[in-house]
């Protein structure tokens, strides 16, 4: 799974390059990675508690 974590990181870094300074934006980039982490780690929870 770190394949698609590195997707999803990736694309957050993508669009911290925009030179236009958005604090909403950053915020919900922010709130997307947090929530992309913790259900990364939920699954990884259910993988291997099976």
């Amino acid at each position: 799974m770190p394949e698609i974590a590195i997707c999803f990181f990736d694309l957050s870094q993508l669009f911290k390059l925009f030179p236009k300074t958005d604090r909403k934006l950053n915020h919900k980039i922010q709130q997307y990675e947090l929530e992309i982490q913790e259900n990364m780690a939920e699954n990884r929870c259910k993988l291997f508690n099976l």
